[in-house]
């Protein structure tokens, strides 16, 4: 058989390797909808307005962290206009006939040594059961967005209100230190 030194395997090998060590998050995509500020989207807009949302998410958060794969699995069928990203680390799977929790269930199961680098989102207590009863970690929806969503940035009048309450507390403590000397 040929062997070759390390670090000179073809790429599908090494590309693999490098594959299997990077996180992935598998979304179960309209639970992650329901469950956030994108619902909001879906009642104003449509659901292709908070899917592309969430999809946008995905990609502002790839921009600071490249290595995390996100495989998002929808329930049912694509639309019909279908969905093209340009980054093959953001996977869209669509479940068909069967229901997300299934798909996701599936992709655990398909490579259950690989698991502990995988991290499930969810709030359906299945979902989460499922990955964690097949090796893979669990978040749910508030958790994850708290990774992926970026802190608001503070308006200015917020942040002088803040020192403002800052430095009334400051001065409401050093007066009754002040006055319990005195008393």
């Amino acid at each position: 058989s040929l062997r070759l030194a390390p670090g000179r395997e073809p790429k599908s090998v090494s590309s693999a390797k490098k594959h299997s060590k990077m996180m992935e998050y598998i979304i179960d995509a309209y639970n992650l909808i329901k469950g956030s500020f994108l619902a909001e989207y879906e009642r104003r807009w449509s659901i292709d307005y908070a899917r592309d949302g969430l999809i946008n998410l995905l990609l502002n958060y790839k921009r600071k962290h490249p290595s995390v794969i996100f495989t998002v699995v929808f329930d049912g069928f694509p639309p019909s206009a279908g969905i093209f990203l340009k980054d093959r680390n953001i996977r869209l799977l669509f479940s068909y006939e069967i229901t997300a929790d299934e798909v996701i269930r599936q992709l655990l199961e398909k490579q259950m040594d690989n698991n502990r680098t995988k991290t499930v989102v969810s709030d359906d207590r299945g979902v989460r059961d499922s990955g964690r009863l097949l090796g893979s970690m669990v978040m749910d929806v508030a958790e994850f967005l708290a990774v992926v969503t970026p802190p608001a940035r503070k308006t200015e009048k917020a942040q002088k209100e803040e020192r403002r309450q800052v430095n009334r507390t400051t001065i409401e403590k050093e007066l009754k230190g002040y006055y319990k000397t005195k008393l």
